[in-house]
């Protein structure tokens, strides 16, 4: 890697034990709630004291939040807490997997009637949606929604070979009702799949707040008053594959999750002479959305590398002392 470049989200080590992720599983189905709050904070203690880099990337993004949206205050040592609240996230997934986080339990906001289009396709009609998601909050409870609408089909664009025995370790506590498809073996074979898809009705959703695995294809927003990239993939899968898009976040609030669901774009325009202004548009559009839900939940912001390469110049951007 040249030393000018961010390191990659997709290069980060995985910290994560089998041991350890088995010890969570298995302390999630059997700890009684304030035993497991315990335990959590133990665990991330270790974790974020072994991380500087990774306190540097997150006081980066409280500082560039507030600037953005001067009204917001966080709580006291804001950068600790977003740590404890990504290690509860984790405990959640497991939780979710576990049958412990029910579809019973969600708050579900749905302004806009994207639940007809659900049921439609989960009763084999209609054409499926691309569902653009990110990583604010915890998308691991879209599982509920598979669960609770029987025949409805999700699969999910990931890359997750940077996190295999956490992944191994989802697996064995129950998580194997939604199709994962890696981003980087995507082809003409599998977009062919994609389309035969989405005209059956399955529904693909994939995550718009980080940058291709490999490639050049990212698009410049501006994102909390600053100059990021995001990927173009999930504009272009929708011009290409000729589908809408929906937004969701699942962000916990006053302890219980919220589903969220939007309707984000109508079939964009494919077109090969429109498709770079539609997917700046699109993204510019999402970058605005996510700002605004960092807003609503600033502690479950969870990137944690140099996202917008604060660090490829050697400089410290908006960098606040560490809490």
């Amino acid at each position: 890697m040249n030393a000018a470049q961010p390191q990659h989200w997709a290069a980060q080590t995985e910290r994560g034990t089998p041991f350890f992720l088995r010890l969570t599983a298995w302390l999630v189905c059997h700890c009684p709630a304030w035993l497991l709050r315990l335990c959590v904070r133990v665990v991330v203690a270790y974790f974020y004291l072994t991380a500087p880099a990774q306190r540097r990337h997150i006081a980066r993004y409280q500082a560039r939040l507030t600037a953005a949206f001067p009204h917001l205050r966080l709580p006291e040592r804001p950068v600790w807490r977003q740590f404890v609240t990504f290690g509860e996230a984790i405990t959640d997934r497991f939780a979710v997997w576990q049958r412990q986080i029910r579809y019973a339990d969600l708050r579900v906001e749905d302004p806009d009637n994207v639940y007809a289009a659900v049921r439609r396709s989960a009763a084999g009609g209609g054409h499926g949606h691309v569902l653009v998601c990110s990583h604010v909050g915890n998308m691991e409870v879209c599982r509920a929604l598979v669960d609770h609408h029987q025949g409805f089909v999700l699969n999910v664009l990931v890359h997750s070979r940077h996190a295999e025995a956490f992944n191994r370790a989802l697996k064995e506590a129950g998580a194997n009702d939604i199709r994962l498809i890696q981003v980087s073996d995507l082809d003409a074979a599998l977009m062919l799949d994609l389309h035969r898809r989405l005209q059956a009705g399955e529904w693909i959703a994939i995550a718009a707040d980080r940058v291709p695995v490999r490639g050049e294809k990212t698009v410049a927003v501006d994102f909390l008053g600053q100059r990021a990239l995001m990927p173009q993939g999930p504009w272009l899968l929708a011009c290409l594959l000729k589908a809408p898009l929906v937004s969701v976040f699942c962000s916990k609030i006053n302890g219980q999750y919220r589903l969220r669901l939007e309707h984000f774009s109508a079939v964009p325009d494919g077109r090969k002479q429109a498709r770079a202004a539609t997917v700046a548009a699109l993204a510019q559009s999402f970058a605005h959305r996510l700002a605004a839900e960092c807003a609503v939940v600033p502690l479950q912001w969870f990137n944690f590398y140099d996202f917008w390469g604060d660090e490829a110049d050697g400089q410290n951007h908006l960098l606040p002392p560490q809490h």
